[in-house]
């Protein structure tokens, strides 16, 4: 008993000499995910990012919690579209950065928000910053945004009853639809061109292209056969649309046979009123007055 006491308390030294005196930070360094060079850190420097973690060179490599640093950094420096801090052995702490893109503009009850691909806000304004799309969303109840966080929009359908159990579980995440909705206009090289995105009722998705084509496409059945549709409408210049039209193309509606086909209906311009003829002074002539 004896013996077994004393290789614990061995072990027990052995470990808190390991860990308190062998296990030291060194080494800081900043990555990419992808471990790409050089190194993105978008508008950040990597200074400024190691400062942060508030981390001194030789204390103890396990004396922090590298979730609660990962949350730290995540708030402090909202332009990051994903960091992580992780510890690598022997003496190493690494920030793993993804910068993010100013990609939507989103309107909420006190102003105007900028928000990133994955919805995390940016940065508020109090009127709507241009360049970016104008994206409608249901926001949650007692919304008030914080920047530095993401975003969970409500995922609201018109045609499913919330209050119904067997159709409630049928009810589509409107994060994982805008995701969807966003690869599909990237695959189809839509992206760059589209101006609006809606996603506030998940029976009535929406896009608007180049500030012209309003294009309806309904719930999110089949989204990714309605986009490669309106890919062929909107950029094919043989058998799609001109470039100068404008108008509703409505690719929302799925036939009894399964089929789905694309309907355009263009904006008529009203038409110029026809001017009345006018008469010239000199033209007009007096009853009274005699004529030749």
């Amino acid at each position: 008993l004896l013996g077994a006491l004393g290789v614990l308390a061995v072990l027990a030294v052995g470990a808190f000499v390991s860990i308190n005196l062998l296990f030291k930070v060194t080494i800081f360094r900043v990555e990419s995910y992808d471990r790409s060079q050089p190194v993105d850190t978008g508008i950040y420097t990597s200074d400024e990012l190691i400062e942060a973690l508030g981390i001194e060179k030789n204390s103890n490599l396990f004396a922090f919690s590298t979730a609660e640093k990962t949350q730290q950094l995540a708030l402090q420096f909202p332009y990051l579209e994903r960091v992580a801090v992780e510890i690598q052995l022997p003496a190493a702490v690494i920030i793993k950065v993804e910068p993010a893109t100013e990609r939507f503009a989103c309107m909420y009850s006190g102003g105007w928000m900028v928000l990133s691909d994955s919805l995390k806000i940016l940065r508020t304004d109090v009127s709507q910053p241009d360049g970016l799309i104008l994206l409608t969303m249901s926001l949650p109840t007692d919304f008030s945004p914080v920047v530095g966080q993401n975003i969970e929009p409500k995922s609201y359908n018109s045609l499913l009853s919330e209050t119904q159990p067997e159709t409630a579980g049928l009810q589509a995440s409107a994060l994982q639809t805008l995701t969807e909705v966003r690869d599909g206009l990237q695959e189809n090289n839509l992206f760059d061109g589209t101006t609006a995105l809606n996603i506030q009722d998940l029976s009535d998705i929406e896009f608007t292209y180049q500030n012209r084509v309003q294009v309806l496409l309904g719930s999110e059945t089949n989204l990714t056969y309605k986009l490669r549709l309106a890919a062929a409408a909107l950029t094919d210049p043989e058998k799609g649309l001109a470039a100068g039209d404008k108008g509703v193309l409505d690719i929302s509606t799925q036939r009894s046979d399964g089929d789905i086909r694309a309907y355009f209906a263009p904006d008529t311009p009203e038409p110029t009123p026809t001017p009345e003829p006018t008469t010239s002074p000199e033209e007009e002539t007096d009853p009274e007055s005699p004529t030749e």
